[in-house]
């Protein structure tokens, strides 16, 4: 299993209401290939740091993943790619946080 981190950047122009349902299409691709979301941040509406296209400011999530599918990271990069709707995005693999047991053990060792 691999965890992965996706930040995505929405267009400003959006609703709460049309940014929830872009959020759970997002969601409904992970999950249908083969990714398990566990943890899913909103970070809200900020400031860029320069403009992109035409946008100074726009809506952040961060979503955390993990899946055995090593298809998934590529084939959700080309995804956003192509997607009108994000102005941005980051997916990047992370590591795994250690449990407290596995903290333990590895201090007794």
């Amino acid at each position: 299993m691999r965890d992965y981190e996706l930040v995505v950047v929405f267009k400003p122009t959006f609703t709460e209401g049309e940014l929830k349902e872009k959020l759970e299409q997002l969601k409904n691709f992970i999950t249908s290939n083969g990714g398990e979301i566990y943890n899913i941040t909103e970070w809200g509406r900020r400031e860029l740091a320069y403009p992109i296209q035409k946008f100074t400011t726009a809506y952040y999530y961060i979503l955390n993943y993990r899946t055995e599918n090593s298809e998934l990271p590529p084939k959700l990069e080309y995804n956003l790619r192509i997607n009108e709707d994000i102005i941005r995005f980051l997916n990047f693999r992370i590591k795994p946080k250690k449990s407290e047991e596995e903290k333990e053990t590895a201090k007794s060792e």
